[in-house]
């Protein structure tokens, strides 16, 4: 299937949803508890979720002169590693639970229109990017901590990375799959056109999330059968993480 971007709407539902199945989840976890970031407890992931849910409501009260400096995942992507000490720190040094920011969220994203410009961090975005980073951020961080995404958000956000790996590497010469939810060309090369592509790469949705977020290796998903490939160009590794 083409994958095209989403509806703000739907942007915003998917959001609240797994905001739902974080507060739900991480309320019965060990604060103390180890998580897939780097030291990282589950209070700290939970505090760094609210911080830049917070950072989504007040930037989106707020009026900015300009444009957006770019949309999507790569342009975001771009950025985030020159703000990893200064993330980290912030997250460090105050304790913020999750379940009232998402709530405010919720209230202030249903009363701003989907191409409102805020200012982040990481640059001027329309505030449908800027929900996008934060459902995107909900779902890996999740998985963090092994929280199964809400279905809705799990949807959009393989098919954003899917679109942001053949952004990043047009081409027609490798297809990849993420069934049910996305299939998108890549890589310069022989273009397919009919019959059966000569390289494909198919991928389960969360394998794929993990593996575009730099959270597991192409090798081990490879061996485990959670990613398979086929073909002599089918090889993604060099390409891969979009996210880190």
């Amino acid at each position: 299937m083409a994958v095209r971007g989403p509806a703000y709407a739907d942007v915003r539902s998917a959001l609240q949803a797994q905001y739902g199945v974080l507060v739900a989840a991480l309320s019965g976890m060990d604060p103390q508890g180890p998580t897939d970031c780097e030291a990282w407890t589950v209070e700290d992931l939970e505090t760094h979720l609210a911080l830049t849910a917070r950072d989504l409501a007040r930037s989106a009260g707020r009026d900015v002169d300009g444009r957006a400096d770019g949309g999507g995942v790569n342009c975001w992507a771009e950025q985030l590693p020159g703000f990893a000490e200064q993330l980290d720190a912030r997250t460090k040094a105050e304790r913020l639970p999750l379940a009232p920011q998402a709530g405010l969220v919720a209230e202030v994203l249903a009363s701003h229109p989907a191409d409102k410009v805020v200012e982040q961090l990481t640059g001027r975005h329309t505030l449908k990017d800027a929900s996008l980073f934060r459902l995107i951020e909900a779902v890996v961080h999740g998985l963090d901590v092994g929280i199964a995404p809400a279905a809705q958000a799990l949807r959009i956000v393989v098919q954003e990375l899917a679109r942001a790996l053949a952004d990043r590497c047009p081409g027609r010469s490798v297809e990849v799959r993420i069934p049910p939810y996305a299939a998108v060309q890549c890589l310069e090369g022989p273009r397919h056109t009919r019959g059966t592509p000569p390289n494909v790469v198919e991928a389960e949705p969360v394998a794929w999330v993990r593996l575009c977020t730099g959270r597991e290796r192409w090798d081990a998903l490879i061996g485990a059968g959670r990613i398979t490939a086929s073909g002599e160009r089918a090889d993604l590794s060099p390409y891969l993480p979009l996210l880190s």
